[in-house]
């Protein structure tokens, strides 16, 4: 009994010295040169870790009432977590974002280590078979709610803004990000959780709650069968083997979780969708803009006053014995970038005028056409706006508007059509008709130039001109190379969409094929004793869950095109018209890896299938 006390007596003063040890070495910490500051606040972390995980060692030696064991380990792992993650945010990383997620996982031991204690206080006092009131366990929602919203506002306000500006800052030029924090908005999104789970917890455990202990120890009866419509239609059902019917009859009788994983299954596949669909219209933008649309190869834009000699040094670099690009047609323009007002809002956009003249050659430069991709043909007195600026606008054809000129020239106009437009924001209109809605003469600017020659070539050609005069010079050929190496990065937001799918559907088919397995304990252990062999239980039930993957996946097909189509009107960004086109490709791969997705699910649940204990499911309770 003296060897017992001096041993006790021992390890407390070892306890005392080591935290006083651990104090010196705060101390020195603050005074000391770095190399020997780190070194000393490494040592205190770890006398102070160490000190937690022998507490945890002698915990679970000398604890032997079972449930107060468990909570106090558990606290004591939160007090390790939150002692590393401290350890870690301020030696090891400078970074400030790496140390501010550091910073919000310390919320998950704070909120935790306190929980576990009272549970353990609770549990104080009771003999190993008795537990404390259920109701104790509701302090989880709350603590889940705070944890979960805490990730939930790093993920929200700091991760996918800076990911969206990591996608767009390659594609166009942005202002330095500014992250902000939105206090109700968080509020808001934390209680909207909490209800949800705590209702959620509710709804399912309210019918328990109001059985009786008794009738709560006997096992569950399975869920009575019934007739179903396909067993009516006769010529199927006849057809069908035993265990089709078996399986037939299953997805009717449980019906709340046959519904839930259709759902959750056809979201997956319209997220999946929307993100391929994504990408399809970001691939097809450039081919309709610079190979449908646009369909000169060299814009050149000079001053009024130099406009003659800067189109004959155009024709004489092309005629140039070095030049391997030769210039085909031209059809001199007036360009100008104007303001265009309609209903309090405003829109910059190219102003394309064309010569009386010429406006039957248009089409070889430039196709318009209007939403049904019907042919437009420019008269006098015909205005087209591109449908990009329509759609930000909110304009109709007929619509009377305002615009400003570079030198503050102020004209009415009436919008003849809408005429489609990828990329960028454009307004036609004829010489004669620009000259009555300003007053003035329009000076020719600019020139829409044919080409003959490689992309490469033309660009270089473009560059050279640079030296000859012009204002600005834009290659069609540059144009696209920038834009498929821009939208290159678009792949990343298809990731980013497809994870969120695949977890979508994890969590979704996982927890209801336990859920399955575990109310169907005794059915299928019953089917093991008749003499199923591994494979065929998990054929049994696995077939059962792509049945559902099937009928979500059909669902799930219409549902993301339709999500996909209102990307149109969502992503109403400036100078670029949207629109949406799906693959078919895109669809049947959405479907495959629904599909994929639910195979690594039942792979997973294979294994508990395997567990199934055949005599303690079959016997008696009593």
């Amino acid at each position: 009994m003296a060897a017992a006390k001096r041993k006790s007596i021992a390890k407390l003063c070892l306890a005392l010295g080591l935290f006083v040890l651990a104090g010196f070495f705060r101390q020195a910490d603050r005074v000391g040169a770095p190399l020997p500051s780190a070194a000393f606040f490494l040592l205190t972390n770890l006398i102070y870790i160490s000190l937690a995980m022998g507490w945890g060692f002698s915990i679970s030696r000398r604890i032997l009432h079972r449930c107060d064991r468990r909570w106090l380990l558990l606290g004591c792992a939160m007090a390790v977590l939150w002692l590393f993650l401290r350890t870690v945010k301020y030696r090891f990383f400078n970074d400030d974002t790496v140390t501010r997620y550091l910073w919000y996982l310390y919320y998950v031991p704070q909120i935790l280590a306190p929980l576990f204690s009272l549970f353990a206080a609770l549990q104080l006092g009771r003999r190993e078979g008795d537990t404390f009131s259920p109701r104790w366990y509701l302090l989880f929602v709350p603590a889940i709610c705070l944890i979960g919203g805490v990730l939930g506002n790093v993920i929200g306000f700091v991760g996918l803004p800076l990911f969206l500006f990591t996608v767009f800052d390659d594609m166009y030029s942005l202002p330095q990000m500014l992250l902000s924090y939105d206090i109700v908005s968080s509020i808001v999104s934390v209680a909207l959780f909490a209800v949800g789970v705590v209702g959620a917890t509710i709804i399912a455990c309210r019918h328990e709650m109001a059985e009786t202990p008794a009738s709560l120890m006997r096992p569950k009866a399975p869920r009575a069968g019934s007739r179903i419509l396909l067993e009516r239609i006769g010529f199927i059902w006849r057809r069908m083997g035993f265990l089709n019917k078996v399986a037939a009859r299953n997805l009717f009788r449980y019906k709340k979780r046959a519904f839930m994983t259709i759902f959750g299954i056809a979201g997956c596949t319209a997220l999946v969708i929307c993100g391929m669909g994504i990408r399809d219209t970001s691939v097809a933008l450039s081919p309709k803009q610079y190979g449908h649309i646009t369909r000169y190869d060299l814009l050149a834009v000079a001053n009024p006053d130099d406009f003659s000699r800067t189109c004959a040094a155009l024709d004489e670099r092309s005629a140039a014995k070095d030049s391997n690009v030769t210039v085909t047609s031209t059809l001199p323009i007036m360009t100008d970038n104007v303001t265009f007002t309609f209903g309090g809002k405003s829109e910059t956009v190219q102003l394309i005028v064309v010569p009386d003249d010429r406006t039957n050659d248009l089409d070889d430069y430039v196709r318009l056409e209007d939403e049904s991709k019907e042919p437009l043909s420019l008269r006098d007195g015909d205005v087209y706006l591109s449908k990009s600026s329509q759609l930000v606008l909110g304009i109709q054809p007929g619509d009377t508007a305002y615009v400003q000129d570079s030198s503050l020239n102020v004209a009415k106009v009436k919008v003849s059509d809408i005429s489609l437009n990828y990329l960028g924001n454009t307004l036609y209109m004829t010489q004669g008709t620009y000259e009555r809605a300003f007053g003035r003469s329009a000076r020719l600017n600019g020139v829409f130039v044919l080409l003959k020659g490689s992309s490469a070539d033309q660009i270089a050609f473009s560059k050279k001109l640079k030296s000859d005069g012009w204002l600005t010079i834009s290659s069609t050929a540059e144009h696209w190379q920038n834009y498929e190496a821009n939208f290159a990065i678009i792949n990343s937001v298809v990731v980013l969409v497809t994870f969120m799918a695949a977890c979508l559907s994890f969590v979704v088919v996982f927890t209801l094929s336990n859920t399955n397995i575990s109310e169907r304990e005794r059915e299928l252990a019953t089917i093991k004793v008749l003499g199923f062999r591994r494979g065929e239980v998990h054929h049994y039930v696995n077939k059962e869950t792509l049945i559902l993957t099937a009928i979500g996946a059909a669902l799930g097909v219409p549902l993301g095109g339709l999500l996909a189509e209102s990307f149109t009107y969502i992503l109403q960004m400036p100078s670029l018209y949207f629109d949406v086109e799906v693959e078919p490709l895109s669809y049947v791969l959405a479907v495959v890896l629904s599909f994929g997705f639910t195979f690594i699910v039942n792979l997973a649940t294979n294994r508990t299938l395997n567990k199934i204990d055949m005599v303690g499911a079959l016997k008696s309770a009593e």
